[in-house]
């Protein structure tokens, strides 16, 4: 299976009859496997029979389906699988999954509930147990019951439960070495948190596993980095643990199911007012379990995971039932602001996501939910249940819930597309990972193959700006615009000579003039991997202390480079004045966009005479779909281009935005004139504030907003996860 091989950097062209089904993407990945003996023949077959072809590639479920024509017969179940890897990204864990079922059984895919008496019983002093903390799971119970079923308590002081923050290393080194020499269990929480002392920890593992007391157990828990690629555990704790991820589901049905198991009908007989209470308190379960599943979603559903436990909705359940009590009138606002902005919002840190679960709440805790006259819905084809005992409110969940869709959460199918190809992503990434880069081939081919992705970026990379000519024609230097084209410009000086220096260092490295560095051998790596190194993501701004937000391949990320530089050459060129900016910018290919941005309003507010701060940034799509048709810029304002919408799409025809159609997972949009106002005259009717990224990783990408017009409530487009992103994945 080659999960590292890139599609064709320059696939032939594609004919009228291909492009109408299929993408640059998939083309570009049949025309690699070429080089697969049995596929030779594919991309010449994608022409020819473009009829069967498109119907395989539109079915919903492909991997159930026979291969058009005689490929079913010439293909094996694994080489179905490299098609599917091809031309349907989006079903390629469901085929591996069916695949894995009929060679090797299904014990490899249906996994066993979790015991803990199990779990305990492969451990040993020398094991620690690591447990993956997700939200609504809580190992410290599990780990307290089995401990006073074998006699480890607080109470006997052989079990102690140490919550890791600021002060704690200390406590937990002597509860360590004391358990290590006479006997005990310790559970270590959220060791995620103690980056610089989990070196320590590891140390004081190696001595357990040494010569550790038979009874001696560690428990730690920690949470999952938010990115494939971030390490947040040191691997020898990993390694020599055992790791136990009890994940809970992520569909509705269960966590509904879970969250009302919660209560018991004393809960719903302790209020006066079961009329507001039972369908309220209802109502709260949903939004649970909605924040829940939502984070399956990936960035589209919250920019980061959130740690939502089940206290939190018994205390939101408490404070429900003591408001209606204590008032004449449902305190409707109260409870959302409670839920919204202490219980669950607590958690959150990011603004967008705040906006999602309070529209949630706005949407779910309203009027309308407790009045029998009104077509109330908790989600398309689920009303509320409006009285009946506890029992009933069981029932309604096992037999009433709705099929499991994306549109239950508010959001657009093709979410669920972006799902299934984000969980291919970081399948191969994983494998990719576990196998440290080797496989396929011996130590010469890997360096073959390095040589040749070297000597082809080397060849093809620009000389650096000439910076000192570049300044001798500056006429007004303290033009904004200008700043930010210098800013812009020593930038990608920056990234072309780190380039250059590391590639050629690297050359002479594998020639044998220079010995092999550390640096040059993750170098090595990346280049083999088809990965962009770290250190030149970090010069372009595109790695951060949550990780790196570039989700391209090397060959991607260097086209998209060339560009860049391109747009900076016509920027900068001798033929015009530095001061005149391109009839419309690229700023999806700049590396700090919101710079460019910053300019446009400098320049608003010197002209009107206020001050940068009081102005804001107003954006009006027009029609124009091809940039290249701009003559010039406008008179205020700026124009700009190359963002692409997520979660929707925007109507030229109507102005303004639309559902998407079906699996178009990043419409391009048309050109945009952004212009400054101030906050007094900035539109807030009948507009919807959409966030704009630089990458489909939200959270710390966020550039600023963009109010775009929308023709139905903003609660829609909010609960979609709509945004605009500058580099779709």
């Amino acid at each position: 299976f080659p999960p590292r091989a890139p599609p064709l950097p320059t696939p032939p062209q594609m004919t009228t009859k291909v492009a109408e089904y299929l993408q640059e993407a998939q083309w570009g990945a049949a025309c690699a496997l070429k080089d697969v003996g049995a596929f030779k023949a594919l991309p010449e077959d994608l022409e020819l029979n473009p009829d069967a072809w498109k119907e395989w590639i539109e079915c919903p479920k492909p991997e159930l389906e026979d291969l058009p024509g005689d490929w079913a017969v010439k293909c094996t179940g694994f080489q179905k699988l490299l098609v599917l890897r091809a031309l349907r990204t989006d079903r390629v864990t469901s085929a591996v999954t069916k695949y894995i079922i009929e060679e090797m059984g299904d014990r490899y895919i249906s996994q066993p509930p979790f015991d803990m008496d199990d779990t305990y019983a492969d451990s040993t002093y020398a094991t620690p147990l690591f447990f993956v903390l997700f939200p609504g799971v809580d190992p410290g119970t599990d780990i307290e019951t089995l401990g006073k079923k074998l006699g480890y308590t607080e109470g006997n002081n052989l079990y102690v439960s140490i919550s890791m923050g600021q002060g704690q290393e200390k406590n937990a080194e002597n509860v360590l070495d004391r358990f290590t020499t006479d006997g005990g269990w310790v559970f270590l929480q959220n060791v995620h948190l103690m980056q610089s002392w989990l070196p320590s920890l590891e140390r004081k593992l190696e001595i357990a596993a040494e010569s550790g007391h038979k009874n001696f157990r560690c428990f730690l828990s920690a949470e999952p980095p938010p990115l494939p690629d971030m390490q947040t555990v040191p691997e020898g704790i990993m390694q020599s643990s055992i790791k136990v991820a009890n994940e809970p589901p992520t569909d509705i049905k269960s966590n509904l199911r879970s969250a009302l198991a919660l209560f018991s009908q004393d809960t719903l007989d302790k209020s006066t007012k079961p009329k507001y209470h039972r369908p309220m308190l209802f109502a709260l379960c949903f939004f649970h379990s909605l924040c829940l599943g939502r984070r399956k979603f990936g960035f589209m559903g919250f920019s980061r995971p959130y740690p939502y436990n089940n206290g939190d909705l018994i205390v939101c359940a408490a404070v429900l039932q003591n408001y209606l009590e204590a008032n004449e009138q449902t305190p409707w606002q109260d409870v959302r602001y409670i839920a919204g902005e202490i219980m669950y919002g607590g958690h959150i840190t990011d603004p967008w996501d705040r906006r999602v679960t309070n529209t949630y709440l706005e949407v779910l805790l309203s009027p309308g939910l407790t009045d029998e006259k009104s077509r109330f819905m908790l989600a398309p084809g689920f009303a509320p249940l409006l009285e009946g005992q506890f029992t009933d409110y069981v029932n309604y969940i096992e037999n009433g819930s709705p099929p499991e869709s994306p549109i239950l959460f508010g959001m657009h199918p093709n979410a669920e597309i972006s799902l299934l190809i984000s969980l291919c992503s970081n399948l191969f990434f994983t494998i990719l990972t576990v196998q440290g880069g080797g496989g396929g081939g011996g130590g010469a081919d890997k360096e073959n193959k390095v040589k040749s992705v070297l000597e082809g970026i080397v060849e093809t990379l620009r000389e650096e700006f000439n910076m000192v000519e570049i300044k001798l024609r500056i006429k007004e230097k303290g033009d904004p615009y200008l700043v930010f084209l210098l800013q812009e410009l020593e930038r990608m000086n920056l990234v072309l000579s780190a380039m250059r220096t590391q590639l050629v260092e690297l050359a002479l490295g594998l020639s044998g003039a220079l010995n092999i560095s550390d640096a040059m051998d993750a170098l090595i790596n990346s280049l083999y991997l088809n990965q962009v190194p770290p250190a030149w993501l970090k010069i372009c701004g595109q790695i951060g202390p949550t990780g790196t937000y570039n989700r391209k391949n090397l060959s991607n990320w260097y086209s998209d480079l060339q560009l860049r530089w391109k747009q900076l050459e016509d920027w900068s060129a001798p033929s015009k004045p530095l001061e005149d900016c391109p009839p419309s910018v690229w700023l999806s290919g700049t590396f700090n966009p919101m710079g460019y941005v910053t300019a446009c309003m400098q320049v608003t507010a010197r002209q009107e005479g206020y001050s940068l701060d009081e102005m804001r940034v107003q954006a009006d799509v027009t029609d124009v779909i091809d940039p290249e048709t701009v003559e010039s810029q406008p008179q205020t304002g700026t124009y700009i281009h190359g963002l692409f919408m997520e979660g929707a799409r925007w109507d030229t025809t109507s102005n303004c935005i639309r559902e998407s159609f079906p699996k178009e997972l990043y419409p391009v949009m048309p050109v945009i004139h952004v212009t400054a106002v101030t906050a007094d005259k900035l539109k807030t009717e009948g507009v919807y504030q959409c966030p704009i990224f630089m990458t489909t990783i939200h959270g710390p990408t966020f550039v600023f907003a963009a109010p775009l017009r929308t023709i139905v409530p903003a609660s829609k487009w909010i609960l979609a996860g709509v945004s605009l992103v500058m580099q779709p994945d």
